[in-house]
């Protein structure tokens, strides 16, 4: 499971480095220190959170809430 837990954690990371570059117009200079500082952020954070009893559900409902957005909502908003 953990390589499925990397990829939603790389796509939340992913879809705040985007949100900011929208929002603040970064260059790519910017955008990269973005990436970088969330990508250490979201791994300590995985690194203390994943052996607790919460994690599981955490990255469950992150995994389907994804899964329905992309393969469901998504198709009804075009």
């Amino acid at each position: 499971m953990e390589l499925t837990e990397f990829i939603i954690i790389g796509a939340i990371v992913s879809a705040i480095v985007q949100f900011i570059k929208q929002k603040f117009g970064t260059n790519t200079n910017a955008t990269l220190i973005a990436v970088i500082s969330l990508s250490i952020i979201a791994g300590s954070a995985y690194y203390f959170v994943k052996d607790t009893q919460l994690w599981v559900p955490i990255i469950s409902i992150l995994g389907f809430a994804g899964a329905v957005y992309a393969f469901i909502i998504k198709r009804f908003q075009d």
